[in-house]
């Protein structure tokens, strides 16, 4: 049985992260900005945005998606918020999906 922690640091997290580089893409913020941001490297944003992660960060992806749950962490974002809110808003999605 897979720990709490390995879920959320192999399927989650990256789910997370994919929907908010995808959300990010489309309103015309570059990958290296998106990198910047979100504290990874601009080759996990590529990656993260030509789909190229597993079956069940593609299904938590969507379901991300479609209750719009990246919207609220993406405008934070692009106000400019600190790096410790956007993570702790990151962290409070984690943790809700997981329950």
């Amino acid at each position: 049985m897979e720990l709490e922690c390995g879920r959320i640091t192999r399927f989650v997290l990256p789910a997370v992260r994919a929907a908010i580089a995808e959300r990010m893409s489309v309103r015309r913020h570059r990958q290296s900005e998106i990198a910047g941001k979100l504290g990874i490297v601009q080759v996990a944003v590529s990656k993260y945005l030509n789909g190229r992660y597993s079956d069940e960060v593609g299904r938590i992806k969507r379901y991300i998606e479609s209750k719009g749950l990246e919207k609220g962490i993406v405008e934070r974002i692009e106000r400019g918020e600190s790096k410790e809110t956007i993570n702790a808003e990151i962290d409070q999605l984690c943790t809700a999906l997981t329950r």
